[in-house]
């Protein structure tokens, strides 16, 4: 510093009674969230996702939940049993031995040819008994007898007959 300028009143300054300049005080604020801004924004806010969501094909709301009225539940009596129709087969051929017996069935269902020996199930129907012309299938309380057809001639003569004829 020159000479001149030491007699200045800046080197006459206590230092001790310099004080800082005051900047204006600064608001604390709360930091944000870090990551997404949407995150501060309350869900009460957002009210067009309520009016219409983005997962609904037509974008409405689903309905609001109606509150009845408490109606107690009157226990009807349960349904009857519906009747039960017979096995679904036909008797084609039946094989009575000492012991044991085997019938020959068509499933009238898909015609195919099912045979059975006694005691065996079949759509939970039991062969109980073969005879000669006739079997019996039995299905908890309720029994069946299903007998042989004979066959019928479209001529209507006796099936006996129908050789005599035809030497003729």
């Amino acid at each position: 510093m020159p000479d001149s300028a030491a007699g200045s009143p800046a080197e006459g300054v206590d230092v001790g009674a310099v004080r800082p300049i005051e900047r204006p005080a600064q608001a604390v604020t709360k930091p944000g969230p870090r990551g997404n801004p949407l995150w501060s924004v309350p869900l009460s806010a957002l009210t067009a996702t309520q009016e219409r969501p983005i997962f609904s094909a037509s974008r409405r709301p689903p309905p609001r939940p109606v509150a009845g009225a408490s109606v107690e539940e009157v226990q009807d009596a349960p349904p009857p049993k519906p009747v039960e129709a017979p096995p679904p087969l036909l008797l084609v051929g039946a094989v009575v031995g000492e012991r044991d017996g085997i019938a020959i069935l068509v499933s009238r269902i898909d015609q195919k040819v099912v045979r059975l020996r006694q005691g065996e199930t079949l759509g939970g129907w039991s062969l109980t008994a073969v005879q000669p012309r006739e079997v019996t299938f039995k299905q908890g309380d309720r029994s069946e007898v299903l007998a042989l057809q004979r066959p019928i001639d479209p001529a209507g003569a006796p099936a006996a007959a129908a050789p005599a004829d035809a030497k003729r």
